[in-house]
């Protein structure tokens, strides 16, 4: 998979991949986000989100959370095993665009270490 892609086939798709990846996963909290790690069984990580109403009410807020988190996925899925992760909110975003690069990168660098350790 080229690494500065972020191809159809990176991405959780069906309500199907979802259900299993939360039977089959393990939850990692940090911060404000909390992910579900799922072994795939592919050649390729693959990324699924679920941001809910109830921590980020505003559309807007949701697909900025979005669109950095799947960024920083495609920077970093050449070092990741062969996983499918769910990423969700779990508490209030910060509010400056700054914090919340802030909160996402330290996110991924907990993530990234326990994807590591497993």
């Amino acid at each position: 998979m080229n690494a500065a892609r972020f191809t159809k086939r990176a991405r959780l798709l069906t309500a199907a991949q979802f259900d299993l990846a939360f039977k089959q996963g393990r939850r990692i909290n940090a911060g404000a986000f909390t992910a579900v790690i799922s072994p795939n069984g592919l050649d390729f990580p693959r990324v699924g989100f679920a941001l809910s109403k109830k921590h980020a009410p505003h559309s807007v807020q949701r697909n900025r959370v979005r669109r950095i988190l799947r960024e920083r996925f495609r920077q970093q899925q050449q070092t990741l095993s062969a996983v499918d992760l769910v990423l969700m909110l779990r508490g209030k975003l910060p509010a400056e665009s700054a914090e919340l690069t802030a909160a996402v990168n330290s996110f991924w660098i907990q993530l990234a270490k326990r994807c590591a350790a497993s």
